[in-house]
């Protein structure tokens, strides 16, 4: 393989259709405010505008969800300066992940051009992930797990430099790449970088160097902050770990292990058919025959069968495939989707592989071209017809529903006053964030405690399931009138209540 990727014309023209298309399919959702803003993303811009603003700089980052155990503050620190630069507005974040979704694939692109050497292959594939109805091939969502996709095809450039010419550098971000996928995405991560440290006796030619401590110091780089806040207060995450492996908390009902492979398999082949068969299990498991079929006619041919045996790389790809399984089998608890955030990426990589070698048996190159034409088709995103057309108003965690709410309060300019929001999660950050934003540009006062006008901000309005008792009851304490209300889309409601005594 060629150690400098050579482009041509054609992926130049290539390139350009990739860029319009995400463009048209990222940019113009994200840019008129239907993205979400709930709970994570409401505490993670307070905490990222307490670090630039307030200048309180932080050790830790979000709750992992387990008591004690914590990701590390890189995904603040990325948001830093982000948040700078927007000036604290929440639509210039999400522009911002719009333009990395877009980026992404792109960047896949270059990874599948890399690993195939065919600008037709690359750009086919790369086409269909950008018209996917699969969201891990292109997050936009401000969250920490939409870096996972772009930081996985990091990982696997890494990988295929080792491959090729090992050195310090290369193992140091390998370790540095792998534990930031954890702190992007902890299961996933765990996963990779486990699987990282099995490499060393499964591919010991590859990795098997004194290089590999390069490895451990780049992973200790990534936990440094957390290992500073652990010895200073009094070794809290390794006791929460410790606990958590001796006493483990399920939040599910515990099956049998043969009940959860079926599960996570079924979990696999849902992802697959989101990946590439548009949501549609019976043409995913369509797809899945025509690969087997194709793995067992380049097993005929001598040449491409012995290219294939001896690829490292997918032999690499198909290792962290089927320990993953295992991995996430093992795993006692639910696995949710986005666990598996990357899983669509090693998919389509592993996909590229075999299409190249059965692309290089002269009677396969003409069938192989229909079914990559039949993939394209099957997901052309109807979406490129119209780009700018929004049917859908969105719901109580839509930014822009909430963001009118905003406006809707600041313009009547209230002093003194008292403000509440309902959230499901019961902290309602994402409002919190934007009082605080609103207060900052000169907007909005500050609400205070126990005031004689109170605003309320009720989610889920039609169902009225927090009304006159419960969150709603308490806040008025049913000694309110209500002065007025006002409807929003996403079934929000604004009540504005004066205490009659």
């Amino acid at each position: 393989m060629e150690e400098t990727l050579k482009l041509s014309r054609i992926d130049y023209i290539g390139l350009l259709i990739l860029t319009l298309v995400n463009l048209l399919l990222k940019i113009p959702i994200t840019a008129q405010g239907f993205f979400a803003f709930t709970y994570d993303q409401g505490r993670d811009l307070l905490k990222v505008a307490q670090i630039v603003f307030e200048h309180q700089p932080t050790l830790i980052g979000p709750t992992s969800g387990l008591q004690g155990i914590f990701y590390g503050p890189w995904w603040y620190y990325f948001l830093s300066p982000i948040l700078f630069f927007s000036k604290g507005n929440p639509q210039g974040v999400a522009n911002f992940f719009g333009l990395l979704a877009v980026l992404t694939v792109i960047f896949l692109f270059f990874l599948l051009r890399k690993v195939t050497g065919s600008s037709i292959l690359a750009f086919s594939l790369a086409l269909i992930a950008s018209m996917s109805s699969s969201w891990m091939l292109g997050p936009t969502l401000i969250w920490n797990t939409s870096l996972t996709p772009v930081l996985l095809i990091a990982f696997f450039y890494v990988i295929l430099r080792i491959s090729n010419k090992p050195s310090y550098s290369l193992f140091f971000f390998m370790g540095i790449i792998a534990f930031l996928i954890m702190d992007s995405e902890l299961p996933f991560g765990l996963m990779l970088s486990l699987n990282v440290l099995i490499s060393l006796l499964l591919f010991r030619k590859i990795f098997y160097k004194k290089h590999f401590l390069l490895t451990f110091l780049g992973m200790a780089a990534i936990l440094s902050p957390r290992i500073i806040f652990d010895i200073k207060h009094n070794f809290l995450i390794s006791k929460s770990i410790a606990s958590y492996i001796i006493h483990p908390i399920n939040y599910g009902q515990e099956v049998p292990i043969i009940n959860r492979l079926y599960n996570r398999l079924d979990l696999y082949w849902e992802i697959f058919s989101q990946a590439f068969t548009k949501n549609n299990k019976i043409f995913a498991l369509a797809l899945i025959i025509a690969i087997g079929v194709l793995i067992l006619i380049i097993s005929r041919d001598k040449r491409s069968w012995h290219l294939l045996k001896n690829d490292f790389f997918l032999r690499y790809l198909l290792v962290i495939l089927a320990f993953s399984l295992v991995f996430f089998t093992i795993f006692k608890d639910i696995v949710w989707n986005y666990y598996l955030i990357g899983l669509p990426i090693l998919f389509i990589v592993i996909l590229s592989k075999i299409f190249l070698y059965a692309y290089s048996i002269k009677e396969l190159k003409i069938p192989i071209s229909i079914l990559i034409l039949i993939l394209v088709v099957l997901n052309f995103n109807s979406g490129l017809i119209s780009p700018f057309k929004i049917s859908w108003l969105g719901d109580g965690g839509t930014y822009r529903n909430q963001k009118m709410v905003m406006d809707y309060i600041a313009s009547q300019n209230p002093q003194n006053y008292t403000f509440y929001a309902y959230s499901p999660a019961i902290f309602d950050y994402p409002f919190d964030y934007l009082v605080y934003w609103y207060n900052r540009r000169g907007l909005l006062e500050n609400p205070k405690k126990n005031q004689n006008i109170m605003y309320l901000v009720i989610r889920e309005e039609s169902s009225k399931k927090y009304h006159k008792g419960g969150w709603y009851g308490d806040k008025t304490r049913d000694k309110t009138v209500v002065l007025t209300r006002k409807e929003f889309p996403g079934d929000l409601v604004v009540e504005k209540h004066q205490f009659t005594n």
